[in-house]
């Protein structure tokens, strides 16, 4: 399958949550794309709805395209303005396949791409979403989530089961300075700035295992407290421990209206060190151990929704290309202020 899709196709992935809301050349071929391949609108059709931002839809899917953006083939394609799949998500892979065999059949009655085009750089992107923001001093920290082993496990094999996910985490360089203080010192316990304790827990104590959710709201977190007590320190570093908690419950209207709830419960333990010569953590390993239930719109929950055991874990990112992707909290208009003020 891989050989396959490299030696006849261009692969390009890309994050719709943002993209199918851009008022920008970006947005609008997403948009192109998605309402001929999701939702069965003509080339034509498609073109006249590229200025709609306030559709209120999902966009997401997978899509064989020309570079003007005529679709050949897709998955997880839906009836206009409906919700029935016609051909389903695309997880199976010999469907998959099936798909890909189409378009490349399809790409000999295209109408577009006869010629060669030039594809020029972006000049504008929308202004309402961010697009800077990276902490180049400061510290990121790639996160993992997954389901733990349960003692009594209904679960299908596949997905359902071996899903994970991930995210990555944003401080500033002033925040990284507050988490310790110049004269901290063996036995020293200090409060996690009360600031990014929220950040933490609104926005990456979720369940992201099998797909997207929403953040928690302020009024969601019952209890969340963090310290960090020093255990080793020279003049040239600090060894800490983090140790702390969070209990968060709310509910809302998920799954066509229905009202649900949801919550996680959990405990978090961390090992630090920080490089007074560089002001910086060259160790930030955290644990979050617990309890999650409920579910939300798009994380794939409906037949899951019991207390089951939830692993998230953090340690400090690395320095390729993939490594500035933006936290999941900062994809819609206005999110990376929200992040920073959570």
């Amino acid at each position: 399958m891989i050989e396959f899709v490299n030696e006849r196709f261009i692969p390009v992935a890309v994050n719709n949550s943002r993209l199918q809301r851009q008022a920008d050349d970006e947005g609008r071929f997403l948009r192109l794309i998605s309402w001929q391949g999701r939702y069965g609108y003509s080339f034509d059709e498609a073109q006249a709805r590229l200025e709609d931002i306030d559709h209120g839809l999902n966009h997401q899917g997978l899509y064989v395209v020309t570079t003007e953006g005529e679709v050949l083939g897709s998955r997880n394609r839906l009836f206009p303005g409906g919700k029935l799949p016609v051909h389903g998500v695309g997880s199976d892979p010999d469907q998959f396949l099936w798909m890909l065999r189409r378009a490349l059949a399809n790409w000999e009655n295209r109408k577009t791409q006869r010629e060669a085009l030039k594809i020029e750089d972006l000049t504008y992107r929308d202004p309402t979403f961010s697009w800077t923001g990276y902490p180049e001093d400061g510290l990121v920290l790639h996160l993992g989530v997954r389901d733990l082993p349960r003692q009594v496990d209904t679960r299908p094999s596949g997905m359902k089961r071996e899903a994970h996910n991930q995210d990555y985490v944003w401080f500033r360089r002033e925040e990284v300075l507050s988490m310790v203080p110049p004269d901290a010192g063996v036995g020293d316990v200090i409060p996690f700035p009360e600031g990014l304790v929220r950040r933490l827990v609104r926005y990456h104590l979720a369940d992201y295992v099998r797909g997207e959710t929403s953040s928690w709201s302020s009024e969601a977190i019952r209890d969340a407290a963090m310290t960090l007590t020093v255990t080793e320190e020279t003049s040239e570093w600090v060894n800490m421990r983090l140790s702390g908690s969070a209990q968060l419950f709310e509910d809302g209207r998920w799954y066509e209206g229905a009202c649900r709830e949801r919550g996680l419960d959990a405990s978090l333990l961390g090992y630090l060190r920080f490089d007074r010569r560089v002001e910086r953590f060259v160790r930030f390993d955290v644990v979050a151990v617990g309890s999650r239930w409920g579910g939300t719109e798009y994380n794939v929950r409906q037949d899951d929704l019991e207390p089951a055991p939830i692993g998230i874990a953090m340690t400090i990112a690395g320095r390729e290309a993939r490594d500035r992707t933006a936290p999941h909290a900062c994809q819609s208009r206005g999110g990376l202020e929200r992040y920073f003020n959570a």
